[in-house]
């Protein structure tokens, strides 16, 4: 990456940020400033309950959130697909783009691309600092890339989890100084974990992606929960906000992904072709909903089977 330390790089996620785009995004930034680069992390959505909670537990302000990337040099983190990112992709010049999800990237320019098929983009991250013995990580930084790591991994009960990613987060954990490090990171997800005081669109919005398969617009949304009842109480309320998202943004499908972090599976609420569903996954679909028994990762259980059907 070759540009004046002068310049100020954006470091942003996709749309809609969880913590392992938020995390991820503030300690690359710290560790491009000790590089002698002008980074800085900025997040292009709201944050959830359970990144707030990471943030103030290792005291990190939240990132600003970018209103526009036009002509602004930028870090993608955490994506890389353009439908997922910010306002303004198109006409901002990208350095570089680091990743754990499938590949679905263009660019007119020669860039450095970092992808690993790992559980989480703060894994990448932290094996940066600790390959470079040039760079100091904190306390701090090791929490929140730890708090990363155990997020999009379910505190390593997805499918996504691999052994480096465990074996990484076991180095963060004794930098982190956090004992039981697989407890603390069921205490992440509980303060994600609920429906309660939330309304159906920002139910669905709060971990939503938007996909396109053969110029087919899908969206999928996830959100966690330790119960089902919870959802069950609030089915109709839920298929409301999936049709009116599905009509409003002109997609093919829609589905909601709500996952029991206790159970370790997912029940599926759907709008749409819901026979996409049905042929990726072998299952008659019975009020548009689908129950998946130890499923648990969007990105590796259930947009892979859709990309195969979906032609």
């Amino acid at each position: 990456m070759r540009t004046k330390s002068k310049e100020k790089i954006y470091i942003v996620g996709h749309k809609n940020p969880d913590t392992d785009t938020i995390c991820s995004s503030i300690a690359y930034a710290r560790f491009l400033k000790q590089k002698g680069k002008r980074a800085q992390a900025f997040r292009s959505g709201e944050i959830n309950p359970e990144t707030k909670f990471v943030l103030d537990y290792f005291k990190f302000p939240l990132p600003k959130r970018v209103s526009g990337l036009n002509g602004k040099k930028v870090i993608l983190l955490d994506h890389n697909e353009k439908t997922q990112s910010p306002e303004g992709i198109d006409r901002a010049q990208i350095l570089e783009v680091i990743d754990h999800h499938k590949i679905n990237f263009q660019c007119s320019d020669p860039i450095f691309f970092l992808n690993e098929p790992l559980g989480s983009t703060s894994t990448i991250i932290a094996k940066k600092y600790l390959q470079d013995k040039k760079v100091k990580m904190s306390r701090e930084i090791a929490g929140i890339l730890l708090s990363g790591i155990l997020s999009d991994t379910v505190a390593f009960r997805s499918a996504t989890t691999t052994k480096e990613d465990i074996e990484i987060a076991k180095k963060l954990a004794k930098f982190a100084k956090i004992r039981n490090f697989e407890k603390f990171g069921i205490e992440i997800k509980k303060k994600k974990a609920g429906l309660k005081g939330l309304k159906a669109k920002d139910i669905i919005n709060s971990d939503f992606k938007d996909f396109l398969f053969s110029n087919k617009k899908i969206g999928v949304g996830q959100v966690e929960i330790s119960d089902l009842k919870e959802a069950a109480e609030r089915k109709e309320e839920l298929f409301r906000g999936l049709k009116e998202i599905k009509e409003s943004g002109k997609y093919r499908l829609v589905v909601l992904m709500l996952t029991d972090i206790i159970k370790g599976s997912s029940l599926l609420l759907a709008e749409g072709k819901i026979e996409y569903l049905e042929k990726a996954f072998g299952k008659k679909i019975k009020n548009n909903s689908l129950y998946l028994k130890g499923v648990m990762s969007r990105k590796k259980e259930i947009i892979p089977p859709l990309m195969k059907v979906i032609k």
